[in-house]
Formats: C-alpha cells, sequence, structure tokens
C-alpha cells in the first residue's frame, strides 16, 4: 500500500495536536518546577539552583492555605448544587412551557452573557454592602450561583429539547403532573448534561476571581482560593513564585481529580444536543 493523501493529513494532525499538547503542559510543568524551587523570586529570569520542599512546609506554616482551599471547595459544592436546581428547573421551562415573553426572555440571557462581568462588579459590590454579605462566603455563593446558573441554562436548553416531547404527553394521559415529569422522566434522561452543569458550576466556582477579589478583601481566613494566593505573592522583597506556584500545584489536585473522574459525562454531554431557542 502505498503513501496516500489521507495519510499525510493524519500525520500533520496527530503532529499538530502533539504540539498543542506540549504547549499546553509546559507552563504546568513549568509551575511544578519552580514550587519545588529554592528562593525564586520576581528576578526577571525564574533561576533555580537548588531543589527544595521547604515551600510546601511553608505554604502551610506561613499562610492560610488550608482555609482557603476548604473555603473554595466549600463554594464551588454549594454554588454546584444551587446551579444544579435551578437550572434543571428553568431549562425545563424554556423547552417544556409555552408562556407569554419566554422567547423575549430567554433571548435577555443570551444578551446578558454578551456584556463583560467587570461591567457590573460596581453594583455587585453596592449590593454586597447594603445586605451585609460583603467578606462572607455566604454572598459569594449567592453571587456564583447566579453567574453560574445563567450561563449554563444556555448550554443545558439544547440537550432538553432533544428529549421527545412525546414521552410528557403520555406521562400527563397517565395523571403525572409537571414536577413528576421533570423528576421522574425529563431529569434521568438527561444524566449527561445535569453532569456538565455540575461540573461546570464546581468549576466556575472554584476558579471565580472577579467576583470574590472584589467582596472578599478584608478576612484572611474567609477568602477563597484564588483570593487568598493572590494575597499571599508579594512579599517584602518581590513576589515569592515558588510559595505561590506550591499553592497553584496543590490548588490544581480537585480539578484534575474531578475531570478525569468525570470526563466520558464531560464530553458525552457537551456533544449531545444544541442549543435551541
Amino acid at each position: 500500500m502505498g503513501w496516500t493523501k489521507a495519510k499525510t493529513g493524519r500525520v500533520f494532525i496527530h503532529l499538530f495536536l502533539a504540539l498543542l499538547a506540549v504547549i499546553t503542559v509546559i507552563p504546568f510543568f513549568y509551575v511544578v518546577i519552580i514550587s519545588f524551587g529554592k528562593n525564586v523570586i520576581d528576578t526577571g529570569a525564574f533561576a533555580i539552583t537548588e531543589l527544595t520542599l521547604d515551600n510546601y512546609t511553608r505554604l502551610f506554616s506561613e499562610t492560610r492555605f488550608m482555609s482557603w482551599i476548604l473555603n473554595s471547595l466549600l463554594l464551588a459544592a454549594v454554588t454546584m448544587v444551587v446551579a444544579v436546581l435551578v437550572v434543571s428547573i428553568c431549562v425545563y421551562a424554556f423547552s417544556r412551557l409555552r408562556f407569554y415573553g419566554r422567547v423575549g426572555l430567554f433571548n435577555f440571557i443570551l444578551l446578558v452573557q454578551i456584556f463583560p462581568l467587570t461591567l457590573s462588579m460596581v453594583s455587585i459590590f453596592k449590593i454586597f454592602v447594603a445586605l451585609g454579605l460583603l467578606n462572607k462566603l455566604e454572598g459569594l455563593i449567592l453571587a456564583d450561583s447566579a453567574f453560574a446558573s445563567a450561563g449554563l441554562v444556555i448550554l443545558a436548553k439544547g440537550y432538553f429539547d432533544t428529549i421527545p416531547y412525546s414521552l410528557d404527553e403520555a406521562a400527563m394521559i397517565d395523571g403525572a403532573g409537571k414536577f413528576k415529569i421533570l423528576t421522574r422522566i425529563t431529569l434521568p434522561l438527561a444524566k449527561p448534561m445535569i453532569a456538565i452543569v455540575a461540573i461546570q458550576s464546581f468549576v466556575i466556582a472554584y476558579n471565580e476571581y472577579v467576583i470574590a477579589s472584589t467582596v472578599m478583601t478584608q478576612k484572611l481566613e474567609a477568602m477563597p482560593l484564588a483570593v487568598g494566593l493572590q494575597s499571599m505573592i508579594v512579599g517584602q522583597f518581590g513576589i515569592n513564585w515558588s510559595v505561590y506556584c506550591a499553592g497553584a500545584v496543590l490548588g490544581s489536585i480537585p480539578m484534575l481529580v474531578l475531570f478525569y473522574s468525570l470526563q466520558k459525562y464531560f464530553i458525552g454531554g457537551l456533544t449531545e444536543g444544541s442549543v435551541k431557542a
């Protein structure tokens, strides 16, 4: 068998994907190496002359790292539960119910996603102050839940639209109400998309920085991981990148475990269904 154009194309595709993989992985390995470096500060060169575990020891002894990561895990877990509940109910209403203003309301949610989050930071800050939620994890949970749910409604609606409405009609003939249809028929059939909503909302809340850095700046022990790491990198003599990278490496472990254990749901949910208004 001779060499064909199809084989040449596959080779170039694999080389391109391998290059993308290397470009993606190199920064992560560089962060890992810096986390083991001794006295790596902002010198412009990141010269590493000695490897040590002292940075990880200092991370736990000199910072509130455990509080930060526990705050982020709690924030992400509660946000995930709230987002799954809100998105499930909202998407069921958009996909299955017919009410006045349905299309307009869905288009409004699409429009809101266009504007950068930074444009609303002043309003969010004033709301937090008025409600007494400044520097409180409860307020950040509410904000992240609303932020995550709005975007995930758009993602999930297309999947719900692919579930045959005839199943709902058959259940209604048997006397089932809307809530029973949602919990017994629609949600079980939408498990891949519900998994995506859960994963995405967890990741959004765990990695969110813009809102957290605005409303969680006073109490060091109440900060989530992203804000806590940002607060610790500036030292008396510059930026201590080694300790910061040690925190970044340990902080990324929950995300790696989550994606590795649920990757089949993540891929399946994203490839099935399409957004339909």
